[in-house]
């Protein structure tokens, strides 16, 4: 089972395309023995395979806080514990040995970024940064994303980059469909500019066509500030929100009706991709004239002309 822990919603940031809203002044946070019930309760069942702490932001809270979090897991779990993070502050927790740091890094985008951008060459580790194709993003040209791979690669110390889909939620809706992230994808991908990290996109969406992907919920758990068990899910009017949930028993049951309801979608229930496609939350399929959130058409194009490709150049 892989876990995401939200500790507290409180964030110094306001990002516009943020699903938080304003819950970001929110102080609260899960309390140390409630997280403990919790983990215990996945781990009784089935073995914790990966973890990441995410928010909110991680910077913000106090040292003692933050080690009781770690101790907490490392309880249950002995393997890397990835740090999500906006690296407005270097934080003592943050160069541990067994922490992935990644950034959420937007370049101008996000506020602060020329202080984040610092902070990451400073860190005196491997940086793995995400970029959210957001609003102010995603439409960028051709030269703009080669700029941003040139900007990147004067950090030695980043050695992955990921660009992560926008997701219209509760609190913000931008207009950004599915292909506009597809292609935002792409050109980071047919980038000539030399580099020195990984895209990986790349690979993600090899091992999706190569079915080694699993792209329902019922792997992957989120904890939140609020002690409960929770998911990701979409209201009538298909905006994403966190469905919380004090049961592992309930988690289970929504993970059965989300396959389901999948199995039973028209465009699905007969794509190439089922079940593990490019989706972190499987919304329902109504059309793909602008693709879906498996993006569908990124994985088609990938396989029929850059795996093709390179297949007949060996040939």
């Amino acid at each position: 089972m892989n876990l995401s822990i939200n500790p507290s919603y409180l964030c110094n940031f306001r990002c516009n395309f943020c699903y938080l809203g304003d819950k970001l002044s929110d102080p609260k946070r899960i309390a140390i023995n409630k997280l403990d019930q919790l983990i215990s309760n996945v781990a009784a069942i089935e073995p914790i395979e990966y973890v990441d702490f995410y928010g909110g932001e991680l910077a913000i809270l106090p040292d003692n806080y933050l080690s009781a979090l770690f101790e907490t897991v490392e309880k249950y779990y002995s393997g890397p514990i990835s740090v999500i993070t906006n690296l407005s502050a270097i934080r003592p927790i943050f160069t541990r040995d067994n922490v992935i740091l990644s950034v959420s890094y937007d370049f101008n985008a996000r506020e602060k970024h020329e202080l984040v951008f610092q902070n990451i060459i400073k860190f005196p580790g491997d940086v793995h940064i995400l970029v959210l194709a957001g609003p102010d993003l995603v439409f960028r040209t051709q030269d703009q994303v080669d700029h941003m791979i040139y900007q990147l690669s004067h950090a030695s110390n980043i050695k992955t980059v990921e660009i992560k889909p926008y997701s219209t939620n509760q609190h913000n809706a931008h207009g950004i469909t599915f292909a506009d992230y597809e292609e935002f994808v792409k050109k980071w991908l047919t980038s000539n500019v030399p580099r020195k990290f990984e895209i990986m996109n790349k690979q993600h969406i090899e091992l999706c066509i190569a079915g080694h992907v699993n792209a329902f919920s019922d792997h992957h758990v989120y904890i939140t500030p609020n002690g409960k068990y929770g998911v990701l899910e979409f209201d009538l009017n298909d905006n994403e929100f966190f469905l919380e949930m004090d049961t592992l028993d309930e988690y289970q049951r929504w993970t059965e009706k989300e396959k389901s309801r999948v199995y039973m979608n028209g465009y699905c229930k007969d794509c190439p991709y089922l079940g593990h496609c490019l989706s972190e939350h499987l919304r329902e399929v109504k059309t793909l004239e602008h693709s879906c959130n498996g993006f569908r058409h990124l994985l088609d194009w990938y396989k029929n002309e850059r795996l093709e490709n390179k297949a007949a150049s060996h040939s």
